[in-house]
C-alpha cells in the first residue's frame, strides 16, 4: 500500500507537469500570446493542528505550520514547494518504564513537492486537491523522570525520512493579490529510530489548517 500510494504521487506530480508542456495556456480557449494569467506566482504561510492517525496514537494531537512557494501551470494546474512542521507530545502510557516515565517530545521539519490540480468555481473561488513527497527531519527529545518527579536524565534522537503526502482545500480571494487559504493534508513518514529506542516511529496524521496566500 506504502509504495502504490508513493507511486501515485509521483505520478500527481509528474502529469501536470508534462501536460501543462504539452496542452499549455497558448492552447488554452480565449489565450492569446502575450497574455498572462493573474497571480501565476503565490507564497502561502498556514497554521493548523495537527491530528496523528490510528498508527500514530502514541502520539497527542499537536502544532503545525507552513509556508509554500508555488506557480500556476496553466489554469487548472500549479506545481508547490513547500516547508513543514509540526511540533506534538507522546502519550505517557506509551513511553512508562519500572523506573518511571519519559516526556518524549516530536518536531519534525519537512520539505514537501506537491502537485496541485485546481477547480475554479468562479473568480473569487478555488478548490485544489493535490498529492506529493517530500524528506523530512524529526528530533525527538526524552526527559527521563522518576516516580518522585525529578529529571534525571535528556536525551535526543534524529533521523531523516521520506514521506508522501495527500491533501485538499479551497482558496478564497479577499482582493486582487491575497486570498484566505484553508487546507487538510494527510502526510505519512518512514523513521528508522529503532537504533536508538526500541519502538515504531512510523509517524502518519492530518493537518486541518487555514492562512493566507499572496498572490504575484
Amino acid at each position: 500500500m506504502k509504495r502504490l500510494m508513493l507511486t501515485l504521487a509521483v505520478f500527481i506530480i509528474v502529469f501536470p507537469m508534462t501536460a501543462a508542456m504539452a496542452h499549455g495556456p497558448r492552447h488554452e480557449r480565449g489565450w492569446h500570446q502575450g497574455d498572462r494569467y493573474s497571480g501565476d506566482n503565490y507564497a502561502a504561510v498556514k497554521i493548523g493542528a495537527f491530528m496523528p492517525d490510528g498508527a500514530s496514537d502514541f502520539l497527542d494531537n499537536g502544532f503545525a505550520a507552513g509556508a509554500a512557494l508555488g506557480h500556476k501551470l496553466g489554469r487548472n494546474f500549479a506545481l508547490e514547494f513547500g516547508l513543514d512542521y509540526i511540533s506534538t507530545d507522546f502519550h505517557h502510557d506509551y513511553s512508562y518504564d519500572e523506573y518511571g516515565y519519559e516526556d518524549a517530545y516530536l518536531t519534525t521539519f519537512g520539505i514537501p513537492v506537491t502537485a496541485k490540480f485546481i477547480v475554479p468555481l468562479s473568480d473569487q473561488v478555488e478548490l485544489y486537491a493535490g498529492a506529493g513527497v517530500g524528506v523530512y527531519f524529526t528530533g525527538i527529545d526524552f526527559d527521563n523522570e522518576y516516580y518522585d518527579g525529578y529529571y534525571y536524565e535528556h536525551d535526543r534522537i534524529d533521523d531523516t525520512g521520506f514521506g508522501f503526502h495527500t491533501l485538499i482545500g479551497a482558496d478564497i480571494k479577499m482582493s486582487s493579490n491575497t486570498a484566505f487559504t484553508m487546507e487538510l493534508k494527510y502526510t505519512e513518514i518512514d523513521h528508522d529510530f529503532n537504533e536508538y529506542y526500541d519502538k515504531d516511529f512510523e509517524i502518519g496524521g492530518t493537518t486541518a489548517s487555514a492562512g493566507i496566500k499572496f498572490l504575484f
